[in-house]
């Protein structure tokens, strides 16, 4: 495969120093199970697969796509919640050559059709019913709206003409083995991730093995994590989080994969110490509620050494309650759907590092920042982060966008503002792209305002990230109402359920205004208007 600019001129140095593949993948997959049989490869909320058992279930699954056409340039969805089949499609595709997506199952018919399109995705897999919501009804508006769909699988009872998983197993196959299949090029894609920048259309960032590799054999590296890890995976599996950093980080380590789905501090103590997990990548809001729950009737977390967390600041107390209550220690990390991981904290780093940073670089990684003149901003003052490496993106699906993404020499622009400390250290001080981080999940303001915006009852509006103390930030929309009935946030809400929008999007807080102030060429002020709304909140 044919790498791009950015990466071309210094692949072979990432070979070299063994950060990327080269080559062929191994199918470590086969690998761990033809060593370990008996293992168990993977736990989730309703039972248990050993590595044979799970190994034949993605042979059967990649035999599947295979028979349906489904290789090398094309992609799937995987909209599940964290059960067992997520992750047999997701290596499934690895296996046949393809591209997976993992979506969100919050998401409805109008960002899924939009999302798969735009991938022209050719198979999805849906839950039958999650959190009280019938996915198979999306079913007829998803054929209609996405034409590459070959087939959708329901995870789960069928009805209705829909196929399900179980049948879709049991086809038969003359590929059985997972030697029948060809191993992959570490160049080729792997994994398809959806931005949710300042613009209402998110974009499609593709990931090849070798950049998705690179940052978990950084993590067992730094971490010394081996086959003898269990990873706990409560971040849902239809995020970046989830999908990298729980379920393909365990199995790359011939590990054990937990899932859990739906946070509960409580039953995450009791999974912990019933599957003797070690170590959860996860949202700072569930890293805080674990140390509470972790008391001193709490079941055994002996084994339990590490949570890593990204997305919002880690409280100052809050490493010394995780190493009290549970005897685990706590890292802060940055990364983004660009670059997956690109700084986290290290075993032995200060407390004042780990609490007032978001680490250091991973070893590959170069690394700028800059100031809006383009200049190099000095130690200790503020500007955009801009970094070149291993773990960088191909690119986007949308190769026109790639031009105002990557400077000329090849640095990707984050788009995101931080602070260089003299030791290495990296703190965030802001998001350029104004993007709200409600829980670990990525909000598009410019995205709600256009949905808004549709409301009958709404001249002009606004929408921001308001600071909460469990979820980080929650989004408030400033609406200029029309003449006419009182506008209430039930109001918005309700219109946005009927367009199909996932819940995690809608505002929290409606705040009515005569003027939402601007810059001179009209772009919004989100600055002034926060501080605005604070300072009503204060009054």
């Amino acid at each position: 495969m044919t790498l791009p600019s950015h990466h071309s001129d210094h692949a072979a140095r990432y070979r070299e120093r063994g950060w990327w593949h080269e080559g062929p993948i191994p199918d470590r997959l086969a690998e761990t199970a033809a060593r370990s049989p008996q293992k168990i490869a993977v736990i989730d909320d309703t039972g248990s697969l050993s590595y044979s058992e799970f190994d034949l279930l993605v042979t059967r699954a990649a035999a599947g796509l295979a028979a349906e056409g489904i290789g090398p340039g094309d992609a799937i969805g995987i909209q599940l919640p964290n059960r067992i089949a997520f992750a047999v499609f997701q290596q499934a595709a690895v296996r046949a050559g393809a591209t997976y997506l993992p979506l969100l199952p919050q998401l409805r018919e109008s960002e899924l059709g939009y999302l798969l399109g735009v991938v022209r995705a050719k198979l999805l897999i849906i839950p039958d019913v999650c959190r009280r919501f019938d996915h198979r009804a999306m079913v007829p508006t998803l054929r209609t709206a996405v034409p590459s769909l070959a087939r959708i699988l329901v995870d789960g009872a069928g009805g209705d003409g829909c196929e399900t998983v179980a049948d879709f197993l049991a086809e038969p196959h003359e590929t059985t083995h997972p030697g029948s299949f060809p191993a992959p090029d570490a160049d080729a894609r792997r994994l398809v991730i959806f931005t949710s920048g300042t613009e209402s259309k998110p974009k499609a960032v593709l990931h090849s093995h070798a950049t998705t590799f690179f940052p978990l054999d950084s993590h067992a590296r730094i971490f010394e994590m081996g086959p003898q890890d269990v990873v706990f995976t409560p971040s849902p599996v239809g995020h970046g989080t989830g999908a990298v950093f729980g379920v393909e980080l365990g199995l790359h380590l011939g590990g054990t994969v937990v899932l859990m789905d739906g946070w509960d501090a409580g039953r995450a103590v009791r999974r912990i110490s019933e599957t003797g997990a070690t170590m959860m990548w996860g949202a700072t809001t569930f890293c805080a509620e674990l140390a509470e729950a972790a008391g001193p009737d709490a079941p055994d977390l002996s084994r339990f050494r590490l949570l890593l967390t990204a997305g919002a600041p880690i409280p100052r107390d809050l490493v010394r309650r995780v190493r009290d209550r549970i005897g685990a220690t706590l890292v802060s990390a940055y990364g983004q759907s660009e670059g997956q991981n690109i700084t986290i904290a290290r075993p032995g780093d200060p407390p004042e590092k780990i609490t007032g940073s978001d680490g250091r670089f991973l070893e590959g990684i170069e690394h700028r920042l800059v100031t809006p003149e383009g200049k190099l901003a000095a130690p200790g003052t503020e500007g955009e982060i801009l970094y070149r490496g291993p773990n960088t993106c191909l690119g986007y699906l949308d190769t026109a966008h790639n031009a105002d993404a990557f400077t000329e020499d090849g640095f990707f622009r984050s788009g995101d503002l931080g602070v260089l400390d003299g030791d290495g250290y990296l703190r965030i001080v802001g998001r350029r792209k104004e993007i709200i981080i409600r829980g670990g999940e990525n909000i598009s303001p410019a995205e709600v305002e256009d949905l808004v915006g549709r409301h009958p009852q709404v001249a002009e509006v606004a929408v921001i990230g308001l600071p909460d103390d469990r979820l980080g930030q929650r989004a408030c929309a400033a609406v200029i109402p029309r003449p006419g009935a009182p506008l209430t946030l039930t109001d918005i809400t309700g219109f946005m359920a009927t367009l199909g929008v996932a819940k995690f999007k809608y505002p929290e807080r409606l705040e009515l205004v005569d003027v939402i102030p601007r810059t001179a060429s009209g772009k919004i002020r989100r600055d002034v208007l926060r501080d605005q709304i604070l300072e009503r909140s204060a009054d």
